[in-house]
C-alpha cells in the first residue's frame, strides 16, 4: 500500500522538523522565471544586479522560495496520504534575499493543532523558517493545513 504519513493525532504543538538542505541553481530561477513570467533584469542580468542593487548578484525570486520550501518539507513524508487541503498561508516575512548558487533549508515548528467540528480530520499551523545553510534567515511564513484524523 505504500507509506502513510502522519495523521493529525500525531503531531504536537512545537514539535520541530529540520528538512534537507537545497542548493538553487541558475537553472532552477530560469525555468521558475520563464514559467511564470518573472522576466525582470533582476533574476536575469547579473551585470544590472550587480551595478543597480543592494544584493549586488541575482537573487532567487521570493515567490519561488515557496514552493521550495514546502518542497523540502513534503520530501520528510510527513503529509503522504494524510494531508486533505491547504486552508490558509499567513504572516509572511522576508529578512534576507537568497542569491543564485546558495544553499537553503528549513525548520518546521508545530505552531497550533486544533479539532474541526468533523470528527474525521483535524488543522495543523507549521510554522516555516527558511534559512541559508550558514543560520541567515531568509524568510518566515505560516501555513493551515486539514489533514486526516484516526
Amino acid at each position: 500500500m505504500g507509506m502513510t504519513g502522519r495523521y493529525w493525532d500525531d503531531f504536537e504543538v512545537g514539535e520541530k522538523f529540520q528538512t534537507a538542505r537545497r542548493t538553487i541553481s541558475e537553472s532552477d530561477v530560469l525555468q521558475f522565471c520563464n514559467l511564470t513570467w518573472f522576466n525582470m533584469s533582476l533574476f536575469f542580468d547579473e551585470i544590472y544586479a550587480r551595478e543597480n542593487t543592494p544584493y549586488k548578484a541575482r537573487v532567487v525570486p521570493g515567490p519561488f522560495i515557496i514552493p521550495l520550501a514546502v518542497g523540502l518539507f513534503l520530501k520528510l513524508g510527513l503529509y503522504e496520504r494524510t494531508a486533505i487541503s491547504l486552508l490558509d498561508i499567513r504572516n509572511m516575512r522576508f529578512h534576507n534575499p537568497l542569491k543564485i548558487g546558495e544553499t537553503m533549508e528549513v525548520e518546521v515548528t508545530i505552531l497550533e493543532k486544533r479539532e474541526t467540528t468533523k470528527s474525521d480530520r483535524g488543522i495543523v499551523v507549521p510554522q516555516f523558517a527558511v534559512k541559508k545553510y550558514d543560520g541567515t534567515p531568509i524568510m518566515t511564513f505560516e501555513m493551515v493545513h486539514l489533514l486526516k484524523r484516526k
